[in-house]
């Protein structure tokens, strides 16, 4: 196949552009503060023999963060979850009943279940409470049953009778 066998790019497109390069020291120093080498970006700029600011800025990056965010996800789904699941399964074991507790709960709460919650449930779409209408004009809009003498609103209210006191 030759290159003029292959359909021409369509007019106006413009080919993908090449991903921003991560130079060797900032690697080095995102390696530094993933592996615990290094405690701050300061210990890691050091490490990397780096301006502090130089690293903070080129961390700042998009296509930076984008790679830290990818190498933590590796990191995390990688010996580490298995190291944490295993600490977990051991915890389940432990002498402490309490830690004992929060461990298997914890195991059963990421495993879907959950224990009830507790305390009072709202519904989202009910309305609790009073509302005071103050307003004094009775044309209004909103006003339904009105008093514009007394200045009030009526709402949906009984008078209770007074007992003369000889019960």
């Amino acid at each position: 196949m030759r290159k003029s066998d292959l359909p021409a790019p369509m007019k106006g497109s413009t080919p993908p552009a090449k991903a921003p390069r991560i130079s060797r020291k900032v690697e080095a120093a995102i390696e530094a503060l993933l592996d615990g080498r290094a405690r701050s970006i300061t210990d890691a700029a050091k490490l990397v023999d780096m301006a502090r600011e130089s690293l903070s800025r080129a961390l700042a990056k998009p296509h930076v963060q984008e790679h830290v965010r990818q190498r933590t996800d590796r990191l995390l789904k990688g010996t580490t979850l298995i190291r944490a699941a295993g600490r977990l399964d051991r915890l389940i074991d432990a002498q402490s009943e309490n830690v004992a507790f929060r461990a298997t709960e914890l195991a059963l709460g990421l495993n879907g279940y959950r224990p009830p919650q507790q305390g009072a449930t709202v519904q989202a779409n009910v309305n609790v409470g009073w509302v005071i209408d103050l307003r004094t004009n009775a044309d209004d809009a909103g006003q339904i049953l009105g008093d514009s003498t007394v200045g009030g609103t009526i709402i949906d209210a009984e008078p209770v009778e007074q007992g003369d006191g000889s019960a």
